[in-house]
């Protein structure tokens, strides 16, 4: 039983016990399809660095030439003389390799079970879900997966431009529209004496009077249609914790032309393909 348990649960999923170890990043895996998302989502090519830590008495002589084994025997001694004779490009692949490990594997290693199914089956939806753990906004990040019905509940911030009013509404069932969950913002009834001044020109607009821009990790906004539901919404993007959606008037539209996300073309046709 500890030999079948030794790598753990599945990195990926979680769910079950990890029968592969990427031989590049390290992560255990289950299964030849969370092998798959790994590479994907990781951008791993599941091959050995070439300059991947190994202990010396590890080394064989298949692994190393004699030149590099009396390097390495007088390493201690010698590091200064070392570094004169390793090759300066392979001592930057060595620095980059060891930065892109720590980064790339900090982003599922350190992850809860909780984040860790959330991100599998955000992935699972073609959603693409960056989770960066121990950060401000992880700590903030109330989103979850409801595994008995299926289904996420997302956290969503909601900010309305040119005023500091900002809601954040929890639990909200991927299922729902982006009307029927805002609706409320847009009656006086809703906000207090002070807040009421500061939406008037809101509310006057009501949700047809205004455009729905989802915040990316990349400085621009995807726009979304009031109409659809909260899956349909984040299909195909990208989102850093949970959606932060900027609310803005439709007569203010063009002051974000520039800023606008442009789909591109692989993005359609995996769109229209799903539609169809």
């Amino acid at each position: 039983m500890e030999s079948k348990n030794r790598l753990g649960y599945c990195e990926v999923c979680d769910n079950d016990v990890a029968k592969y170890c990427c031989p590049r990043c390290e992560v255990k895996t289950c299964s030849l399809s969370c092998v798959n998302i790994h590479k994907k989502e990781l951008d791993c090519d599941g091959k050995k660095y070439k300059t991947g830590f190994k202990r010396l008495e590890n080394f064989t002589d298949a692994e190393m030439s004699q030149g590099t084994k009396v390097l390495l025997l007088f390493f201690k001694e010698m590091l200064l003389i070392i570094f004169l004779w390793i090759d300066y490009r392979l001592m930057n692949e060595f620095i980059e390799a060891v930065g892109e490990f720590k980064m790339k594997t900090q982003r599922i290693c350190n992850l809860s079970p909780v984040f860790r199914r959330l991100r599998y089956q955000a992935y699972q939806r073609n959603i693409r879900l960056q989770i960066l753990p121990k950060s401000t906004l992880n700590k903030n990040n109330t989103s979850f997966f409801n595994h008995k019905i299926n289904k996420i509940f997302w956290r969503i911030d909601w900010t309305f431009h040119g005023t500091d009013v900002k809601y954040t509404t929890h639990k909200v069932p991927e299922y729902q529209k982006i009307n029927n969950i805002v609706r409320d913002y847009f009656t006086t009834e809703f906000h207090d004496d002070e807040t009421k001044e500061k939406m008037q020109f809101y509310v006057s607009a009501g949700i047809k009077g205004v455009i729905f821009l989802m915040k990316t990790p990349y400085g621009k906004y995807y726009q979304l249609d009031s109409e659809d539901s909260i899956l349909y919404s984040l299909r195909y993007k990208t989102i850093l914790e949970y959606p932060e959606i900027l609310i803005v008037l439709s007569i203010h539209k063009d002051t974000f032309s520039d800023l606008l996300y442009i789909e591109n073309s692989t993005f359609n046709n995996n769109k229209s393909t799903t539609m169809t």
